[in-house]
């Protein structure tokens, strides 16, 4: 019985530990065609954000910087278009723990019709 306790115990504490880890997913938004936009006034732009894992046990902003840097490039886009994304994962060994940093790099383009593309 008290095996059985300790085992449930257990599984729990590491259930709960792993859904900490979870990420949200990333929407990218709607496909676009290539008659959507005016291809001759792109842009590359370009956005990163960084957490941290202290200890290797205790995540501070690691779960929510794919959506962070993408939040940062959509400002940076404004009304353009973001197309080509692409998407650079990277780590850095700290002494303490390591840094995750996500890079988000796109062309931005206007969409034909707006006055920017005229």
């Amino acid at each position: 019985m008290m095996k059985s306790c300790i085992k449930s115990l257990l599984l729990a504490a590491v259930l709960v530990a792993l859904s900490g880890c979870a990420g949200q997913p990333v929407n990218f938004g709607a496909a676009v065609t290539p008659e959507q936009i005016d291809q001759t006034k792109g842009e590359a732009v370009s956005a990163s954000a960084t957490g941290f894992q202290l200890l290797l046990l205790i995540p501070i902003a690691v779960n929510g910087r794919q959506q962070n840097a993408y939040e940062e490039l959509q400002a940076k886009a404004g009304d353009r278009v973001l197309t080509d994304i692409k998407i650079t994962e990277s780590w850095t060994y700290a002494f303490v723990g390591t840094l995750y940093t996500t890079k988000i790099d796109a062309m931005a383009y206007p969409k034909k019709g707006t006055g920017a593309a005229q």
